[in-house]
């Protein structure tokens, strides 16, 4: 069995998927299994992973012929999982730095009370050019003061421990906008955490990627989990504050477009 299986969940991904499977490939760290479920993509993404699939590597590919949703899909490759870590790669997202995985293994064999760890991130667009590099917190005391306020992790750079995952019972399929910053604080209630300096993946910014309508909603869903975990992490009220005011202005933007 690999000791760390990556997960890449797609949908109608033609044009990324390829970058985010040779991002896997170019990794140092060779002793993984690739997990990729195809949500029902009606473009040519089945074509595109199945030229990796004919050449003997360690994919598992998996198409559903019913959307599933994004949190159940995720679920459903987890349960495929048997490693002792999971990593996680969103299909249009790319890692950068053929380092990540060793660096991040290294970091939780060495640190026993660690249950997850992420790194910095590069923000391109959607023809790949540079648009800044992220800033997160490091230390776990660091980003327990911060993750109500801002979440500390990139979801397509975190690593964690197959075991905690499985005590969790997964992402909450309630959920259909921020799966894994839920994920990541209840993970975080129990559990230390941290990100590395180094950016290790490239995270893609849509210049289109969501719409008024969706942009209230996720902001909403956003307020809730917040308040979910009000008691598990400090700077509730500035987080709190924070959320509101990014409803307003996603309200503020929808009046606006009239």
């Amino acid at each position: 069995m690999p000791k760390i299986s990556i997960i890449i969940i797609t949908y109608n991904r033609e044009e990324f998927i390829k970058e985010a499977i040779d991002s896997v490939l170019f990794q140092s760290f060779k002793d993984w299994q690739l997990i990729i479920i195809d949500d029902g993509s009606d473009d040519k993404t089945k074509e595109l992973v199945k030229e990796y699939l004919n050449i003997g590597l360690n994919i598992k590919y998996v198409r559903n012929e019913k959307r599933l949703g994004i949190s159940r899909a995720r679920n459903l490759a987890l349960s495929m999982c048997e490693s002792k870590y999971i990593a996680v790669l969103d299909s249009d997202d790319l890692w950068c730095d053929s380092e990540k995985l060793q660096k991040q293994i290294d970091f939780l064999e060495k640190n026993k009370e660690y249950a997850l760890v992420g790194t910095n991130a590069i923000f391109i667009n959607n023809r790949g050019v540079f648009i800044k590099k992220s800033n997160v917190k490091l230390a776990d005391y660091n980003i327990r003061k911060s993750i109500l306020i801002r979440n500390q992790f990139f979801h397509s750079s975190v690593i964690f421990r197959n075991n905690i995952f499985k005590i969790l019972r997964g992402y909450d399929e309630s959920l259909k906008i921020g799966e894994d910053y839920d994920l990541f604080l209840r993970i975080g209630n129990k559990h230390k955490f941290a990100n590395i300096k180094d950016c290790c993946i490239k995270y893609r910014v849509h210049n289109n990627s969501i719409c008024v309508s969706d942009r209230i909603c996720a902001s909403r869903d956003t307020q809730n989990i917040i308040k979910k975990y009000r008691t598990y992490y400090p700077n509730y009220f500035f987080a709190f504050i924070k959320s509101y005011l990014r409803i307003f202005l996603a309200y503020l933007s929808k009046f606006l477009s009239y």
